[in-house]
């Protein structure tokens, strides 16, 4: 073999190395740490029952808020059983508990006219 041909092969192995060197590994999936459980929805129930006993809100609305919030349960534990719930699950139900809270927060209406 030449010595030209010697110093091409060289050349050229020593040029490839980086490229190989940098070709990345595959990404391995990240483990969720998420445990499943449906998020705790107490704190809603409470603010209903304090709302109620203060005066704030009627016994129809009371069950009304208290319907959604089982509803949000139901879907959570729906959502839970399925595998664990997704950020997108969790974020929907938070969403929805948090719509539910805002009614019970707004500042409460005037009686009727008589």
């Amino acid at each position: 073999m030449r010595p030209i041909h010697v110093l091409t092969a060289l050349a050229a192995l020593t040029l490839a190395a980086p490229a190989a060197a940098q070709r990345p590994a595959p990404i391995a999936p990240t483990p969720r740490i998420d445990s499943g459980v449906a998020p705790d929805l107490s704190a809603t129930r409470d603010s209903i029952a304090r709302e109620r006993r203060a005066g704030r809100l009627s016994r129809g609305d009371a069950r009304r808020a208290e319907a959604e919030v089982g509803v949000n349960e139901a879907i959570a534990e729906r959502y839970a059983g399925a595998g664990g719930l997704s950020d997108s699950a969790r974020a929907e139900i938070d969403n929805r508990d948090r719509a539910t809270r805002s009614i019970l927060d707004a500042p409460a209406r005037p009686p009727a006219p008589r």
